[in-house]
């Protein structure tokens, strides 16, 4: 993310890309558009402590040191899931979050001071449900990054326990999505909220780890 002050452009042209790149981390000063329901829970995601993700403001990978909250990309895209390409328009535009409302690609400058401040996290958005934050936590213990990324290191060494511990904590991250999905109710939408991406897809990208299904 870099600032472009010193060029003639001083308001958005709708070219797009932005929005393009991906939806916006959430804020606490978005926290009222999720309890609100203006921006429903389904069309969210956690990308858990310790999860490698694309950090717009160095340009590089990293593992993230705290939870982030950001809207969907849009199916078969890495565009925002409000983003309408047909028209290079927000769909929300006159709710959109904190980020986007800052966002200026001539002067970045506002949207940088931001960028980690009080992100919202699911403590926020899930507090008052103490039997879902209970299961929140269990599913940390059994199935955090630094965890995983500990068992890799050592599958790496040859250790002989470490590639069954990880597929453990991959059985362990589906059954609880579908304990959830079946006896909770909550719809296939909220699981990515809840307990953040499903390991069978995150671990092989981050780890470089292939897992085989067994039949």
């Amino acid at each position: 993310m870099e600032s472009n002050m010193d060029n003639a452009q001083t308001q958005c042209t709708r070219c797009g890309t932005c929005c393009e790149k991906g939806g916006p981390a959430l804020h606490a000063e978005d926290l009222d558009l999720v309890m609100q329901k203006k921006i429903p829970a389904q069309d969210l995601y956690t990308i858990r402590r310790g999860e490698t993700v694309h950090d717009n403001v160095s340009g590089e990978l990293i593992n993230t040191p705290q939870e982030i909250i950001k809207l969907k990309p849009a199916e078969h895209s890495a565009a925002c899931i409000y983003y309408d390409a047909g028209q290079k328009a927000c769909r929300i535009y006159d709710i959109r979050p904190l980020e986007c409302r800052l966002m200026a690609c001539w002067d970045t400058g506002p949207l940088e001071a931001a960028y980690e401040a009080d992100r919202l996290d699911r403590d926020s958005v899930f507090g008052n449900l103490e039997w879902l934050m209970d299961l929140i936590r269990t599913h940390e213990e059994k199935c955090g990054y630094e965890m995983i990324a500990a068992l890799a290191e050592k599958r790496q060494f040859k250790d002989a326990g470490a590639g069954e511990d990880i597929l453990e904590a991959v059985r362990y991250d589906a059954e609880m999505r579908r304990v959830v999905r079946e006896k909770a109710g909550m719809g296939e939408g909220m699981l990515e909220l809840i307990f953040g991406r499903p390991l069978e897809k995150t671990i092989p990208v981050q780890f470089g780890i292939k897992l085989v299904r067994n039949s």
